[in-house]
């Protein structure tokens, strides 16, 4: 029979068929007249088992390697072990996908929201909006420098957010505040703003002022420290907090206030093992 024919009854193509030729998988049969190459049945009935073993989620090369154990009589035990290691791997991959399709799902539910195709959170995304229409209401001498600010946290929660390092109870935090927090978190990003101005006084204060807030919602900061990871993973999300951070916010005003509030949490006992659990026992610095 002609390769076409042959392809087309192991439901294949000519093109996998010269494939398999090439991998040394399908012997290629001897010419017939004007040199074209006549397939048997033989090499049909081997090219259905090339099929079914891939099509059973084995790699060409396993393929290869149960079809060479098989001619030789190898001990069936080794081809066994062959066909389990390939039934984890199929394992492996079908866990990756399910990880994909709630990733999806989450992104539907994130746009059906009326959210913003981001790895924001679009509870976290909202309370961002917010809090830049509450800047557009200040001055406008204080309003653009808030805002280049706010634009350089937001990007800093989603380089968290793309890499899942922003716990989902972050969100319900931000849910917790009130009008008059949101109020209070729009003119702390304009003392931020300005820090470059008041100096260490205004670091101090804006730290403390940031400290008081998250200790109005305690319950509510503790479970986001809580949630974050340990061990390895939690030293690099505070690596790369710390890293965002100072590219985002280069002054070294900017290092006085992260060092105060850090300082600050670090005094509670219970922020303190918070922190230094999920930074693996390391010292953090912003």
């Amino acid at each position: 029979m002609r390769v076409k024919e042959m392809a087309d009854l192991a439901g294949t193509t000519t093109r996998a068929v010269r494939h398999y030729h090439r991998l040394g998988l399908l012997p290629v049969p001897p010419t017939a007249g004007r040199g074209r190459r006549d397939y048997g049945v033989e090499h049909l009935a081997l090219l259905l088992r090339i099929r079914w073993l891939a099509d059973g989620g084995l790699s060409l090369m396993e393929v290869a390697q149960m079809l060479d154990a098989d001619e030789q009589g190898t001990d069936r035990e080794s081809i066994l072990c062959d066909l389990q290691s390939a039934r984890r791997n199929i394992e492996e991959r079908q866990q990756a996908l399910r990880v994909q399709a709630d990733r999806i799902d989450e992104l539907i539910a994130q746009v059906a929201d009326g959210g913003v195709l981001s790895p924001l959170p679009t509870v976290l995304a909202r309370f961002y909006d917010d809090v830049a229409v509450r800047l557009h209401d200040m001055e406008p001498s204080a309003r653009g420098r808030a805002l280049e600010v706010l634009t350089g946290e937001r990007r800093l929660m989603m380089s968290l957010a793309s890499r899942g390092m922003i716990p989902a109870s972050a969100g319900r935090f931000v849910e917790e505040l009130d009008a008059t927090e949101r109020d209070a978190c729009a003119q702390q990003v304009c003392a931020f703003a300005r820090l470059d101005q008041t100096g260490r006084a205004g670091a101090v204060e804006l730290a403390q002022e940031s400290w008081a807030l998250a200790l109005r919602h305690r319950q509510g900061a503790l479970t986001v420290l809580n949630d974050l990871p340990g061990g390895a993973l939690g030293r690099a999300v505070w690596n790369l907090v710390g890293v965002l951070s100072t590219v985002s916010y280069p002054l070294r005003i900017h290092r006085v206030f992260t060092g105060e509030l850090l300082d600050l949490m670090l005094a509670d006992p219970d922020f303190a093992a918070a922190i230094h659990r999920s930074a693996g026992g390391k010292r953090v610095v912003l």
